[in-house]
Formats: C-alpha cells, structure tokens, sequence
C-alpha cells in the first residue's frame, strides 16, 4: 500500500510538471502568443487543479 502511495504521488507530480513545462515552452512560441494573458493561467491552474485532484483520487481507488 505504501508502494502504491508514492507511485502515485510521484505520478501525480511528474504529470504536473509535464504539463507545465509543456506550458511553459510553448508560451515562448511567437504562434502561441494567446498563452500569455491571464485567461490562459487562469485556465492553466484549473486544469492543474484538475489534475492533481484526478491524481489524489486516482491513488487513493488503488489503495483501496
């Protein structure tokens, strides 16, 4: 169970990193200029919010 509680955990983070990273790179892209305002880190923290609540849940259904 212990195995299964940082495997997720460690999930969870490489996929938050992947995805802001991902955000980060693009953001320095002239064709993606869009992701530079504030609607787009609005929407960037609702989704990591997302995903990190995915992966809460996700984990906690495998320690079960």
């Amino acid at each position: 169970m212990l195995s299964i509680l940082i495997g997720g955990m460690l999930v969870t983070v490489l996929a938050l990193a992947l995805l802001w990273g991902g955000f980060w790179v693009l953001r320095k892209w002239p064709m993606f200029d869009a992701l530079n305002s504030r609607q787009a880190n609005k929407r960037m923290l609702q989704l990591t919010l997302l995903v990190y609540f995915i992966g809460v849940v996700g984990t906690i259904y495998l320690m079960a």
